[in-house]
């Protein structure tokens, strides 16, 4: 096509053709500016949203961890008593081992007069006995010396008690550690 147009009307159409494509770059520029900006907007709400969530949890979760360590330090007091009461008691000198062994060994017509505990047992138990006769006393003492917690049994004394019955005193030492 020619163009026959003075060249005062050719330089504003081509002025024209150059406003019309930089208002369509600039229009194109804005909607991206405006679109990127909405992007960035809403991801900048999302965020604070989220992080007020998240910050809400985490004060939730100290309010729960607070309330966790008195129950923690309750829990440990309670373990450290357990713990001392356990010692204390593997500490203890038991003698109900002493009184089942004695229900096991006491052989038929055998009674038990006393029995002198000391409280340790580190010394002897003295148990005095009456038996219908001399070998049911003897008797008695070899249970015990066959049990593996004594260490050593002794007949202190033996004598009638009239009747025909026989009166002793029997001494039980514990092995080290076994009357616990």
């Amino acid at each position: 096509m020619i163009n026959l147009l003075p060249p005062n009307l050719k330089e504003q159409v081509r002025f024209a053709k150059l406003n019309r494509l930089a208002l369509r770059y600039l229009r194109f520029t804005v909607v991206i500016i405006v679109v990127l900006g909405v992007i960035f907007g809403g991801t900048i709400f999302y965020l604070n949203v989220q992080a007020n969530t998240v910050s809400k949890d985490v004060a939730q979760k100290q309010l729960d961890i607070a309330a966790t360590a008195a129950f923690q330090a309750q829990a440990n007091d309670i373990s450290l008593r357990l713990s001392a009461i356990k010692y204390i008691q593997a500490q203890q000198t038991h003698f109900s081992t002493l009184l089942n062994d004695l229900a096991k060994a006491l052989p038929t017509g055998v009674s038990i007069d006393s029995i002198t505990l000391t409280g340790s047992d580190k010394t002897a138990v003295k148990i005095n006995v009456t038996a219908p006769s001399y070998n049911q006393v003897l008797a008695f003492r070899d249970v015990f010396a066959q049990s593996p917690r004594i260490a050593g049994v002794d007949l202190e004394s033996i004598g009638p008690a009239g009747g025909g019955s026989f009166q002793a005193s029997v001494v039980i030492a514990f092995k080290p550690g076994e009357a616990k």
